[in-house]
């Protein structure tokens, strides 16, 4: 009988799978330590592996350097999720290299036991059939 439930959960998808590992937000912290500290040291290949989550990570990651490299980031972070294994995040504080206030909201999603940050806009091809979602100028 043991042998038969352990069989159902199994092909029920009950049962252990660490593919689908509950978020630690101790865990998204260190995500997002090492993004700040790749994105300071302008680290595109460190920063390629943090965003390998997506199809586009290199791309995302060259994006990114560009934008925003090299400013020696001093930071900090708050999050909300309105739905389950999605967070906004709001990074702020300043660019030392010229005391500049850095305001970034990134949207941050758990995906098969992986954080996988949005990339930027641009770096992902819009399909050409995709709603318009600029709004009219």
């Amino acid at each position: 009988m043991a042998v038969l439930c352990a069989v159902l959960l199994t092909a029920c998808g009950g049962g252990d799978d660490s593919g689908s590992a509950k978020p630690d937000l101790a865990d998204q912290d260190r995500f997002l330590r090492d993004y700040v500290v790749f994105l300071n040291a302008s680290d595109e290949d460190g920063l390629s592996g943090l965003l390998d989550a997506h199809p586009q990570g290199s791309k995302d990651a060259r994006a990114r350097i560009k934008e925003y490299g090299g400013r020696d980031w001093d930071v900090r972070w708050t999050r909300a999720s309105d739905f389950a294994g999605v967070w906004k995040v709001d990074i702020t504080g300043t660019a030392r290299t010229k005391n500049r206030p850095v305001r970034v909201t990134e949207t941050i999603t758990w995906e098969k036991a992986h954080w996988v940050m949005n990339p930027l806009p641009d770096v992902v091809p819009t399909p050409s059939d995709a709603a318009d979602t600029e709004p009219p100028r």
